[in-house]
């Protein structure tokens, strides 16, 4: 279990999901990801903001995360629907979900990089330009 000390000073605690949960949220954030085009530099702040802004007001996105956020917690507490409502809670908001969804897609994301990275270099070694 990682912990993670949160910008309001609250204690978040990740505990994995399980394989299908974490792999159903891999798999709805490829599906918003692939929409996203960019020009220019690929780690650029606007591929990054479109790339946020899309996860986040996705809803089956939403619902992939919740499953992986039942499983944390948030003060000792387990995460619920009611984690968030007082108000002073919400600037936690953003850095729980990061941090839940990449505990839970970065292996998934580094194993899909390098078969890219793979596949990039025989198509870059086979192109004469």
């Amino acid at each position: 279990m990682r912990e993670i000390i949160l910008p309001s000073g609250a204690v978040l605690k990740i505990q994995p999901a399980s394989f299908a949960e974490a792999r159903n949220l891999y798999q709805s954030v490829l599906e918003e990801l692939k929409k996203i085009r960019y020009e220019g530099e690929f780690f650029s702040f606007n591929f990054f903001k479109d790339a946020m802004c899309a996860l986040f007001s996705n809803k089956k996105v939403e619902i992939c995360l919740d499953q992986c956020l039942r499983r944390c917690l948030y003060n000792d507490f387990k995460i619920d629907e009611k984690t968030f409502e007082k108000k002073e809670t919400w600037v936690d908001f953003v850095d729980v979900c990061h941090e839940v969804g990449k505990e839970n897609i970065d292996a998934f994301m580094e194993s899909l990089c390098a078969l890219l990275n793979k596949y990039h270099s025989k198509a870059v070694k086979k192109d004469p330009a």
